[in-house]
């Protein structure tokens, strides 16, 4: 294996992620707005030991285009 494999191996048979945090969604004109904060930590779990611990604030709008549905006739 090379060097690059055996430090993924590594990262990832060692380690656990925590992932938590709150959201708000909000239907805004022609989409959605996404508002929060994720709350992260990488753990290393042979020392028992909180390795990265990481805050991130979210403030995300998605918007759609117009869409036009068909429909069928009605006799």
């Amino acid at each position: 294996m090379s060097l690059v494999d055996d430090l993924i191996e590594n990262l990832v048979e060692r380690n656990a992620v925590d992932i938590n945090g709150t959201f708000t969604i909000a239907l805004v004109d022609g989409g959605i707005r996404l508002r929060g904060t994720v709350h992260s930590a990488v753990r290393d779990e042979r020392k028992k030991k909180v390795i990265l611990k990481v805050d991130v604030p979210v403030d995300a709008q998605v918007s759609v285009g117009e869409m036009v549905i068909p429909l069928p006739q009605i006799k």
